[in-house]
This record gives structure tokens, C-alpha cells and sequence, in this order.
């Protein structure tokens, strides 16, 4: 499993150049960790359906369905990630200060976007559902807390100030290695010492339990998968209370709506 290398090119270092030359704001670095594994294909809703098949991914038995007007929980999930996009291209403040990442996982890690400003091209940002039925979770977060160190490596090369960078893991099923539980001591000093603020919200069937490894500080939610734009709209406005602070400060961010919770 790999991502991309921590040491940058030329190129990297001209863009980074280029990028922090024009802007020169304090930023609040936000790395969206996505699970894309098959069972992401979920359906949330539908009419007509009929069982297919059964299959086994990510540790659970799922029903294979067909019908008509089939959302899945991956199409609802990109709905929401829309939402945050263009909740930071409307917000002046926010659009200058985020700077976000997205990287999907499942037994492989693939970068949709690497860090950097959310621009009007990223409206058409969308994560496609992988074909792996692996879910390698702590794998996954150990590579992007390889990346977000990158990242502050970077800002400190260009003398540019940085918030406490946010990780933000959606998954569900159950993870298929036991490398998150290896990670629960680092992610938890890293936290004590704010050094970094880590979201985990569980999809559909996610085990709590496991995930609360991975989870520092605050427990995992269950997320109500019919809710996704609620989710990523309390995101970027949390983007925005933060950027409205100064980074020595301790920012108290506002609950999430209760309806964004599965009861």
C-alpha cells in the first residue's frame, strides 16, 4: 500500500512556490481518508429491489440487490463531499485558509486529490467505489499521517503558519487488519498535544468498537447514510469558525445536527 512519495519533486516545490507566494494565510491543512471498499455500494435507497445473490466483504455477508432508482451509500457520500466543496467556494475566508486532501482506501490507497486549495475544477470531484472487498483501515491512516507531516514540512519551508491539522476517516464494514489497534497510542499523544483533531464517523454496519482505536478525544459516530450533506455542511462550516481564529487558540466547534446520527 503506498501514496505518494514524502520527498517533493522540483515541479512540487515550484507549484508550492507558486501557491504560497499568492496566498500566504494561515491554513488548516484537512486530509478526507474515504473508504472505497465494495461494500461502500450499499444502497440507501431504491424501489423495485430484489435480491440477487449473497456475498462476503469487509468481514460482513451482503445482500446483492437490483431495482430501479438505486442510491448507494457511496452516491450519497459524493453528494456530500459536492456540498463541502461548494461550501468553501462560497465562503472568501474559508476558500483561502483550507487546504484539503482526499485520499480513498480499501486493500489499496489511491490519492483523488492531493493537498491544495479547493478550486471551482474541484465541483466535479467524485470518489468511484473500488472493487476490493479488503478494508485496510490502519494502513490507511498510518500513510496519511505520513502525508499531513509531509504537508507540515512543507508549510514550514515556505514560513507559512499552520492550524491543527484535521484527519477525517469515513468507513464502513470492519476493518481487515488489526493495524488500527496499533496506531490508538500515537493517534492518542498526537491529539493530547493537539497536534492533530481526528473525525471518525462510521457507514452503515462500521463496528464502533474498532474504530474508537483510531478515534482520540471523541468517540466515532454512526452515521445516518441518508445525511451526508449535513455531515460535510457542519464541516465546512467548522472549516470557517476555525478560520475566523487565530492558530494558538482553542476552537470550540459547534455539535453536528442530531438528525445526522443513525438512531
Amino acid at each position: 500500500m503506498s501514496i505518494s512519495s514524502t520527498h517533493p519533486t522540483r515541479q512540487e516545490q515550484l507549484a508550492a512556490m507558486r501557491e504560497f507566494g499568492n496566498n500566504a494565510n494561515t491554513r488548516l491543512p484537512v486530509l478526507f481518508l474515504l473508504d472505497a471498499s465494495s461494500s461502500m455500494n450499499g444502497i440507501v435507497r431504491g424501489d423495485n429491489q430484489h435480491i440477487v445473490r449473497q456475498e462476503h466483504s469487509d468481514g460482513i455477508n451482503w445482500n446483492i440487490v437490483t431495482g430501479d432508482n438505486i442510491v448507494t451509500r457511496m452516491d450519497e457520500l459524493n453528494t456530500g463531499l459536492q456540498r463541502f466543496v461548494s461550501d468553501i467556494l462560497a465562503d472568501p475566508l474559508a476558500k483561502l485558509v483550507a487546504d484539503v486532501a482526499v485520499i480513498t482506501f480499501a486493500r489499496t490507497v489511491a490519492t483523488v486529490k492531493e493537498f491544495g486549495p479547493i478550486r471551482e475544477s474541484d465541483k466535479g470531484l467524485k470518489i468511484s467505489t473500488s472493487q476490493e472487498n479488503e478494508t485496510l483501515l490502519g494502513e490507511a491512516v498510518e500513510l496519511a499521517l505520513s502525508e499531513l507531516d509531509s504537508r507540515k514540512r512543507t508549510y514550514r519551508a515556505h514560513g507559512v503558519e499552520f492550524y491543527q491539522p484535521w484527519l477525517v476517516v469515513m468507513t464502513d464494514g470492519v476493518p481487515t487488519s488489526a493495524r488500527h489497534q496499533e496506531l490508538e497510542g500515537r493517534l492518542k499523544g498526537l491529539t493530547i498535544n493537539r497536534k492533530l483533531s481526528v473525525f471518525v464517523f462510521g457507514i452503515g454496519r462500521a463496528d464502533l468498537s474498532e474504530l474508537s482505536c483510531i478515534s482520540p478525544g471523541r468517540p466515532p459516530m454512526q452515521v445516518n447514510d441518508q445525511k451526508f450533506p449535513e455531515l460535510f455542511a457542519w464541516l465546512s462550516r467548522s472549516v470557517h469558525m476555525v478560520s475566523m481564529s487565530v492558530p494558538s487558540d482553542g476552537v470550540w466547534l459547534t455539535p453536528p445536527p442530531e438528525d445526522v446520527w443513525q438512531a
